[in-house]
Formats: structure tokens, sequence, C-alpha cells
């Protein structure tokens, strides 16, 4: 059995959104007072405070008259909130995340319901679904995406950018027919190919040029909204615009990613990728005042080329699907894969003319840099399985 999520369009009516927006609230209250209790318990006494600790004390903060609109939540609501704050403490210290920091209103609003069994999701038209939810009656969706399971809960969002969406997530077996490709395929993540694959395989592009053109959108309405007073209504009019905007880079982002993912992770049997740590790569070359950097600006344009591409969403994407869909994802130190020629392995930083020309100083092979780079990342899977061996020994000047 696998747990899948599908999030969906949520179309409330008005008298919904303000009842989901106060249930919204409530439960950033409960986050940011649980996250307090802990906080401020192991200042006094060295001692953690469990979820079941503040669990059991929702029921006398309700009975309190200063706090009695939490009642008008549900209670397994609330009691979400506590867990989403026991699972941020368990990432900080277990090494996964960073410390748990308060809520702000508008800043990722969501609210949980946990109560699969009365998750009714019922047919209204041929793209439009309603939902049950406790205490707040049928809620309409766009249903574009079908699924076979049992509901398990549904979490209800709101943001400037993507409006009201719905997250389902969803019990299933395991129906997805196994990969029985054996091809292994090397993947060289860069910035002017986007994803370069091995052999004769064709590379796969972001859409940068429309990013740019929206990217170039947001910096004009930026400009005018630093010229209006702070916190004014047409002020936050251009907050609104920009959020909208930036929500569609990440929509035309992620859309790319996933279907690149899958289609790789559905027709081979073993795909090789790099282990980049991208948050060192596009780290600030600024330095400090007593030791300033060089070439800020230029590594300023490339850092945000790099996070332009996503490479990090992509990673994640591959390690979940290649367990769908029954293929392994290698990763293989990045050390001179760019340096490296994928025929005689002579390696030296000459062999790359320009970013995009690869030629060998020794054999004379000329090819593609980023494709010269996916054929060694290719040949470093394959000897770390024992398959092939190198023909030739790597010569390093």
């Amino acid at each position: 059995m696998l747990l899948r999520g599908y999030k969906y369009r949520l179309r409330p009516s008005k008298k919904q959104k303000k009842i989901l927006l106060r249930w919204m609230g409530a439960c950033r209250f409960v986050y940011n007072c649980g996250l307090a209790h802990r906080s401020i318990n192991y200042q006094q006494w060295p001692k953690s405070v469990s979820y079941f600790d503040q669990q059991n004390a929702l029921p006398e903060a309700k009975s309190d008259p200063e706090l009695s609109w939490l009642k008008e939540v549900p209670s397994q609501s609330l009691q979400m909130a506590l867990r989403h704050l026991d699972t941020a403490f368990k990432n900080f210290f277990r090494g996964t995340g960073k410390y748990p920091q308060p809520k702000k209103k508008g800043m990722h609003d969501s609210i949980s319901f946990p109560q699969g069994n009365i998750l009714k999701i019922q047919k209204k038209a041929r793209k439009t679904r309603s939902i049950l939810l406790p205490k707040l009656g049928e809620v309409e969706f766009i249903h574009h995406r079908n699924f076979t399971g049992k509901v398990k809960s549904a979490t209800v969002s709101h943001s400037h950018g993507n409006g009201w969406q719905m997250s389902i997530l969803v019990e299933e077996a395991d129906i997805i027919p196994p990969n029985k490709s054996e091809e292994t395929v090397g993947i060289d993540l860069g910035v002017a190919r986007t994803i370069a694959v091995s052999g004769a395989h064709p590379d796969q592009n972001l859409p940068v040029e429309q990013i740019k053109r929206i990217e170039k959108r947001i910096a004009v309405i930026q400009r005018k909204q630093a010229k209006v007073t702070r916190f004014s209504d047409r002020w936050k009019h251009f907050r609104r615009v920009v959020a909208k905007l930036h929500s569609r880079v990440s929509r035309i982002r992620k859309d790319f990613l996933h279907q690149a993912s899958s289609n790789l992770s559905k027709n081979h049997g073993v795909i090789v990728m790099e282990d980049l740590k991208v948050k060192n790569m596009s780290k600030s070359a600024s330095g400090t005042k007593e030791e300033p950097g060089q070439k800020v600006a230029q590594k300023s344009g490339l850092n945000r080329a790099i996070l332009r591409q996503g490479w990090g969403s992509f990673r994640t994407m591959m390690e979940y699907k290649t367990t769908w869909y029954g293929s392994r994802l290698i990763l293989v130190s990045p050390k001179n894969t760019s340096r490296r020629c994928c025929q005689c392995g002579y390696t030296h930083e000459g062999n790359r003319q320009t970013q995009a020309e690869f030629l060998c100083l020794q054999c004379g092979h000329n090819e593609n840099a980023d494709k010269n780079a996916a054929n060694n990342i290719r040949r470093l899977g394959l000897e770390s399985l024992g398959c092939e061996p190198l023909e030739a020994p790597a010569i390093a000047c």
C-alpha cells in the first residue's frame, strides 16, 4: 500500500471562506502557543514536552472564557496543528530541519482534516466534485485527476498566489506496473541544458525564456510597489500580483520537472545522477567587509540560474518515483565529470573549451560538454554496480 497526495483547486463559498480563514487562524494560534510552551518549558526546566501533554491540555484551554472561540474549530484539526509542531521538533532534533518558528498570518495558511472516514466525495458535474468537511459542509473543488483508494485526510490551504487549494491523502494499492527496462542512463544537471541524458537520448530543457519574461514582469511591478505607501491598498494589490506571478513560475517549473522525472523513471531501469550540494553551489560570493568577495555580480547571476532550474526538487521527485515505477536511482560523486573524456578517460581542465563544447586534448574527442558529462556519470554508476570497468585508466594532469 502506498500513500499518495492529490492536489485540487477548491471553490468555497464566501461564507465558507470566512469560516476557513477563522479556523486557520485558530490552528495558527494553537501552533504558536504550543511552540512557546515547549521553548519556555525547556529554558526553565530542561525537560521536553510531548505531543500528548499538549493535546491533553486542549480541553482545558477551550474551557477558558477568553478562548471559547476555539470550540468552533474541529478538535482533530487543532490536534493536527500540535502534531505538525511535534513533527517539526522531531526533524530539528534529527538534524533534518531548523528550529521551528512561529507561524505568521498569510504565510502558508492551512488546516488539516484527518477524519478520512467522514470525508465523503460526491460528483456534481463532469469536472466538479464536492467534499464533506466536518462542521463546514460540502465544498466544491475542480476534479481534474482521478484516484482509487481510501481517503485518509484532507488539507485546505490558502495563499495570495495559489488561491484556495486542497490536498487529499489517499491510501492506494501498488497497482503501477513495474518497470521492466534494464537500460542505464546518466543524467547531468546544468544551466544551459537542464537535463542532459547520456547516449542518443534527447535532452530536456526547462522553458527558461518563458520564466525570464515573467521574472522581468515581477521586477517591474516590484519597482512600482516600492514607490507607494507601505501596506496601502495599492501596495497590497501589487503584492497579490507579484505572488500570482511567482506562483505561475513555480507551476511552470513543477510541471516540467514532474514530466521529466516520470518519463525517466518509467522508461529506464537504472538512473545515475550526481550527488550535488545545491546549497553550497548557490552560496553568495559577497564575503565580509574585511575580506570582500570577487565577481559578486557574476556569481549572483549564476546562483539565480542554478536555483531557477529546481535541481533539489528534481532529485526528490526522482527518489520517490523510481520507487513507484520499480527503477533504481544511483548517486555518484560529481568530481571531474565535466573535465574527463568519456572515450579515453583523460582528465584535464583544458578539455572543456567553453561552457558548451568539450574537446579532449589527448584523443581529440569532440562533443557537447553536458553530453560528455552525462556519459561519464553513467559510467560511474555502472562502475559502482560492478557492471562495466573503465576501458582506459583515468589520466589526471
